[in-house]
């Protein structure tokens, strides 16, 4: 074996331990030189970054974005690391830092910040405190006339508010949404109340609402009268094909435990067959069954019944011996079915052949069917409770409770007098109160409010606690609801009256100068007579030269003209007529003449036309603010006294001596006598007030759904016409200065009596929120058509017309009365917005759902 010398190994190992030795030092000197580069690199890359941040502020401060370009300055100098290398450029960021705080300090100075710019310029001047730039802005803070001292920064801000809303505003009308327009500017004013702009622009929407409701109000006029038109049509009744169905209301119509008991009525059951089986056991397979043979439920999640079994109470013998003695065992699950055996029974029938095999009763609930024993009672134990309750929680009960009971009182009667005299009723007792509102009360139960601590304390049992629970619950969460009721009674009347007719005049005709009469016209008769200032100029034998006198030798004296032909209202002519004579008749005015003379004969001829519009348009809207369930009256009246009751006159029973009068005149002194005695006329003993004007009678009552509104109201309008004269005057004979008898009145003896026209509305409705439903109304129209001719001429071809007198008079009236119910909050603003909207503030002060959705209507 070959041997390996041992001085080489020693020497290998002195080599190996001197390096060993050297080795730390190199290594410590090569870490060193590693933290050096990493700092010079750590170093440049802060360099670099604050350059950046330099660059970027500049390019900020170039934009005007002086408060951006600051912080982007500090970060910079907070990016650089500290040492000479750098000192060139610290400086250079900070002359960058110094030239945008001062702009930024005159651009807080604009807008009022002055504490911020103050503190920026002594920030500056810290860094430079030779910088006269930042001692010129500190001058100019100081200086009343350069800087407002009352200048503030929120006043800036609210100007750019005001820029904004202006701005909103103009883009919303330029639109055509006036509403929103109008909110806008109404925004611009509570910031600013006197700002022009937002009046002028509120002005401007005002005036072009107004363009539109003119057109509105020729649009609704044409309406109206068209539906007077319309109502001359006699439609036809649409064929009607009976059929055989008469089944009641789909499946889809009803919820609730009706919808559970339509289920059991429906479901057919093929074969019930029972042996020996338990209730539970029987009421199982009822469930499955009836999910299997539900196929009028089209969504498979609602498919069959749900059943609920209650296993009977056993807490002491007493109940014990009550199950036993009504037949039912202690536990429903132990109940058997011994035999039950049926075929093509409805699930209701199975339903109750098993409740009376097993001793239950059964009890349909809106979600489920519910199995109880016989002898199970409510619980009878009582409970006490506190519950916190707002302020007015007597009245919003209240309300409740008397909503229940509107539909069998009359919520307009007169109060009955209970010898107390108008005022505030007194509150009843917070326990009748639940109990209209449902709250059932036992012997022992009690209910107790305090209105210093608002709250309620009520000791009842569980489920009585419970109704209590959540009548307050959702009294609680109820925000002030009231309503806003407008009536209009438009009243629209139209009257066109149209005319042509001819007026002959033909004067004795003689034949070659004989004293023979060939042609004239004919005499008045009975038909409607001619007056000389019916006709013109030049007179002719037959119009006298009295314009009051009739005329003669007219050919169409039969013919009706003018309100000879057209009769007006009776009563209208009756009305502040003292004589209580009809107004005179007159004929139609001429348009045209044309007077020929035919030797020793002449003839006039005289065209009246007639072509009259007149059209009278009353429109009255009363409105009213009522809370739900509560009664408003609004009287907007004069108080018209008038008799009812008249003294009859009063005359002498002897005629006293005459009464001698004298008179002097060109002829001399004239005497003429009367018998004198005293008279008293008719006077009033009784009278009587009638209030005229608008009366609206409201109750409004919301629905669960926060948007249908039950409205009771009677609004009515009573106006005076004038008066109508019974009384007859009083007269007396005697003689004028030539002896001649006269008659002489000695007094009017006025019996006068009011006649006024009413216009009223009683009626309950269901109206939708924002909606708008006419209510009552009637349509007239009175026709008069006249066509008279003279006979034989009457009836030539083309001449004839001019022997003819057409007249037709249109009287078309309607009156319509519109209600509108809008829910609002208590500032007076509609809970929804113009499109039916509801808003996110009123979601809340409604009913219905929690989601705030309106419901669809179908």
């Amino acid at each position: 074996m070959e041997k390996i010398p041992t001085h080489r190994s020693s020497r290998t190992a002195a080599i190996l331990m001197a390096a060993a030795a050297v080795m730390p030092l190199s290594s410590h000197v090569a870490h060193a030189q590693s933290l050096v580069q990493q700092e010079v690199a750590r170093r440049a890359a802060q360099v670099q970054e604050a350059d950046a941040a330099l660059l970027e502020g500049r390019k900020l401060y170039a934009e005007s974005k002086y408060e951006e370009a600051v912080a982007q300055y500090k970060k910079a100098l907070s990016l650089l690391p500290s040492g000479p290398a750098v000192a060139d450029r610290r400086h250079a960021y900070t002359g960058h830092l110094v030239d945008g705080s001062i702009a930024l300090t005159q651009q807080y100075r604009r807008i009022g910040r002055y504490q911020e710019a103050r503190e920026l310029l002594t920030e500056v001047l810290n860094k430079d405190p030779l910088n006269m730039a930042a001692k010129q802005q500190l001058e100019y803070l100081d200086d009343p006339i350069r800087t407002n001292p009352v200048l503030t920064y929120e006043h800036t801000q609210d100007t750019e508010k005001v820029r904004k809303h202006l701005y909103r505003s103009e883009g919303y009308y330029n639109l055509g949404q006036y509403d929103e327009a109008e909110e806008e500017y109404k925004e611009v004013l509570r910031i600013d109340r006197y700002n022009k702009a937002a009046r002028r622009g509120l002005e401007r929407i005002a005036n072009t609402k107004s363009d539109y409701y003119r057109a509105a109000y020729d649009h609704t006029r044409s309406e109206l009268l068209k539906e007077v038109d319309a109502a001359w049509e006699l439609t036809v009744a649409p064929r009607v094909q009976f059929t055989d169905d008469l089944t009641g209301t789909s499946q889809q119509d009803v919820t609730g435990a009706l919808y559970i008991r339509r289920k059991l009525q429906n479901i057919i059951l093929p074969l019930v067959d029972f042996q020996d089986i338990s209730v539970t056991d029987a009421v199982d397979q009822l469930r499955q069954r009836a999910r299997e043979l539900d196929t009028l439920e089209l969504d498979p999640t609602k498919k069959g019944v749900n059943f609920v079994v209650i296993t009977p109470k056993s807490n002491s013998g007493s109940e014990d011996a009550a199950a036993s003695e009504f037949g039912a065992s202690t536990s429903t699950s132990s109940t058997t079915i011994d035999s039950l055996q049926m075929r093509n029974v409805p699930l209701e029938v199975a339903l109750q052949q098993i409740c009376d095999k097993a001793g239950l009763r059964y009890k349909v609930e809106d979600y489920a069917v519910k199995l109880l024993p016989v002898n199970e009672f409510e619980d009878t134990e009582l409970y006490t409770r506190s519950f916190s309750v707002p302020p007015d929680f007597m009245t919003l009960i209240g309300d409740t409770s008397g909503s229940a009971s509107a539909a069998s009182s009359d919520p307009f009667a007169d109060p009955v007098d209970s010898g107390g005299g108008s005022g505030i009723a007194a509150t009843p007792p917070v326990k009748d109160l639940l109990e209209k509102s449902g709250v059932v009360f036992p012997d022992g139960a009690t209910a107790s409010f305090s209105r210093a601590r608002s709250a309620l304390t009520v000791r009842n049992t569980a489920n009585n606690l419970d109704i209590v629970e959540q009548l307050v619950n959702d009294i609680k969460n109820q925000k002030p609801k009231q309503i806003r009721i407008a009536t209009k009674f438009v009243e629209v009347t139209q009257e066109n009256t149209d005319e042509l007719s001819f007026d002959w005049i033909l004067s004795p005709v003689t034949l070659n100068g004989s004293a023979t009469q060939f042609l004239s016209g004919g005499t008045i008769g009975s038909g409607a007579p001619r007056i000389g200032s019916d006709f013109t100029s030049p007179q002719i034998p037959g119009i006298p030269s009295d314009p009051t006198a009739n005329v003669s030798n007219i050919v169409t004296a039969g013919n009706r003209t003018g309100t000879y032909a057209i009769d007006r209202n009776a009563i209208d002519a009756f009305l502040n007529n003292p004589n209580r004579l009809a107004s005179g008749n007159t004929a139609a005015p001429g348009i045209l003449s044309l007077s020929g003379v035919y030797g020793d004969g002449q003839v006039q001829m005289i065209m009246r036309g007639l072509s009259q519009k007149k059209g009278a348009d009353i429109m009255t809207a009363p409105s009213i603010v009522a809370r739900s369930g509560e009664k408003a009256t609004i009287e907007i009246i004069r108080e018209f006294i008038y008799p009812t009751e008249y003294e009859p006159p009063e005359l002498p029973n002897s005629v006293g001596s005459n009464n001698n009068t004298g008179t002097t005149g060109i002829l001399g002194t004239t005497t003429s006598s009367t018998n004198s005695f005293p008279v008293t006329p008719a006077t009033p003993t009784a009278f009587e007030t009638r209030n005229t004007g608008v009366i609206l009678e409201v109750e409004p009552t919301l629905g669960d759904d926060g948007y249908t509104i039950d409205l009771r109201f009677a609004p009515e309008i009573v106006e005076f016409e004038g008066f109508i004269n019974y009384g007859s005057p009083i007269q007396t004979s005697g003689t004028d200065a030539l002896g001649n008898p006269v008659t002489v009145t000695l007094t009017d003896n006025r019996i006068e009596m009011p006649v006024f026209s009413t216009r009223r509305v009683t009626t309950g409705l269901t109206i939708y929120d924002g909606h708008t439903v006419a209510v009552g109304g009637l349509m007239k129209e009175d026709v008069q058509k006249v066509e008279d001719k003279v006979p034989v001429l009457g009836d030539i071809p083309l001449i004839g017309r001019l022997f003819q007198s057409n007249s037709e008079n249109h009287t078309k009236s309607n009156l319509i009365i519109f209600t509108t119910v809008n829910i609002i909050d208590a500032t007076g603003k509609s809970v929804r917005n113009s499109m039916g909207e509801l808003d996110s503030s009123g979601a809340s002060s409604l009913g219905g759902g929690s989601d705030g959705l309106l419901p669809t209507i179908k």
